[in-house]
């Protein structure tokens, strides 16, 4: 059989690749950025096509020959319009199934026992659904509760606001019932419905066997944990009121944390039973999910929810299908300064590697805490983010408000900033050998088009030159008997 699946780079795309790809299947994986892709999948005997299903002509035969298609794309980090942007990738996407033949459709969705008003997310999620199920092609859409899994958004927002607060005042929608579900219980359903027999389009609703709160959920992560959380019930706490608050205590992306939020005020739990009798699987209980987590704690996810390439607020032309092309700036401004060390390349570049995350940037860390506070407060990402892989740099992976759009490893990273800007920044590391040295660059530049980037640029230059001089100088100190530059 040959299946695709579409958004394979994404959280839950990411582990069902990972799963199907020692199957029988042929499999043909779309993303919107097929050099991350490859870094990640490399040997797999994969077959990548890179897409954007916003822009119909790059899904043009990227279904051509597929039996079975997963789709698992997701527009959550999006900006306002994000409900839109998934209607019109869902229905791109159809049109392409539908136009080569594809039999079977699986998708996964949100689930809900609310018939009256819903969050915006939630909406997004059925409508997406009802569209899918509209055509002729079979469309298998299972709606899931509260998943559990390391790296996935639910999560982590219970797993920091447990570790970070000594205290929670709980708004009401802590109290709102769940059926949580263990990522590879779903991943599983996922897995067999493409080899499972159906008689037309199905709705399956999968939830683990507890009904519980996010609130309980949050008790037994910190009993697992052996954390005391003191928790104080508060009616007047809406779920906007506590979105503002999110991206101050929480390392996840603010923008698309408050959009959950707002589905957490409904119940999602089981009510019709009969689309998982159907599958040989007995989900954990919510205790177990979050117990094998913790156990696995120690090794890094497969994926992350926001290490899909649609979790990105830019992404370079060059990159998938990005629409930034640096070259077509009007105005571009750098700081370039290197620093001469008495090493070898590999000496050289390890800080670089280590950089960011727990490990700051070696300089002036508080103004950079800051910098991330302030990007939170106006909507951006903050400084909250970590790399999926601690030991190398791959395409497409976050690190605090940087993503990774270009690498050569041990020799050279480039990242760009996901901040709130009046243009957009680079931030390029490179290690050059020398007859008696080895000397590290770093560049740091400024696209823009307007007279506000221009402004922005001089009006800091100041504090950007004693940062990155600082930053360079740390560097080379790391490195054993470096030697300053006098640039």
């Amino acid at each position: 059989m040959n299946i695709a699946i579409t958004g394979a780079s994404g959280y839950i795309g990411s582990r069902l690749t990972e799963k199907m790809s020692v199957g029988p299947h042929k499999l043909r994986c779309l993303v919107r950025d097929k050099v991350a892709f490859k870094q990640r999948f490399h040997g797999k005997g994969i077959d990548i096509g890179e897409c954007n299903l916003l822009r119909s002509e790059t899904v043009s035969k990227k279904l051509q020959n597929i039996d079975t298609a997963f789709y698992l794309v997701h527009s959550l980090a999006s900006d306002n319009d994000f409900d839109e942007d998934e209607i019109t990738c869902a229905r791109n996407f159809l049109n392409e199934a539908t136009n080569s033949g594809v039999k079977r459709i699986i998708y996964l969705g949100g689930l809900t026992t609310q018939t009256g008003k819903l969050s915006k997310h939630l909406s997004s999620r059925l409508r997406v659904g009802e569209l899918l199920r509209s055509s002729s092609v079979e469309c298998i859409e299972f709606q899931a509760s509260i998943i559990i899994g390391k790296g996935g958004l639910s999560y982590e927002i219970m797993k920091s606001l447990v570790e970070r607060l000594p205290a929670m005042i709980t708004p009401k929608w802590v109290s709102s019932l769940a059926q949580p579900i263990w990522i590879e219980d779903v991943v599983d359903y996922l897995s067999m419905s493409a080899d499972s027999h159906f008689n037309g389009s199905k709705i399956i609703q999968i939830g683990g066997p507890d009904k519980v709160s996010y609130k309980d959920l949050m008790k037994e992560y910190g009993h697992q944990r052996g954390i005391k959380r003191a928790m104080i019930s508060v009616p007047v706490l809406t779920p906007h009121l506590s979105s503002l608050w999110l991206g101050l205590v929480t390392p996840v992306y603010a923008r698309a944390g408050r959009k959950l939020i707002n589905s957490l005020t409904t119940d999602s739990v089981v009510t019709e039973r009969s689309g998982m009798e159907m599958f040989p699987i007995t989900p954990v209980t919510y205790k177990k999910a979050i117990q094998h987590v913790l156990e696995d704690s120690e090794t890094g996810p497969v994926s992350r929810w926001f290490d899909a390439n649609s979790s990105a607020s830019k992404t370079p032309k060059g990159v998938g299908f990005g629409s930034i092309n640096l070259s077509d700036f009007k105005y571009k401004f750098e700081d370039t300064r290197f620093i001469d060390v008495d090493s070898n390349a590999l000496e050289a570049i390890k800080p670089i590697n280590e950089i960011g995350g727990c490990n700051g940037w070696y300089f002036a860390n508080i103004l950079w805490r800051i910098r991330g506070w302030f990007d939170l407060l106006v909507g951006g990402v903050g400084m909250r983010r970590s790399r999926l892989e601690k030991d190398k740099f791959i395409i497409g992976d976050t690190l605090d408000w940087w993503r990774i759009i270009d690498t050569a490893e041990n020799r050279m990273v480039t990242f760009l900033a996901e901040m709130k800007l009046p243009g957009e920044a680079t931030l390029k590391f490179e290690v050059e050998t020398r007859p008696t040295t080895t000397r590290i660059w770093q560049t740091a530049s400024f696209y823009s088009n307007s007279f506000t980037g221009y402004l922005y640029w001089y009006s800091l230059l100041p504090l950007h030159a004693f940062i990155f001089k600082g930053m360079i100088r740390s560097i080379g100190a790391k490195v054993f008997n470096s030697t300053p530059s006098t640039d």
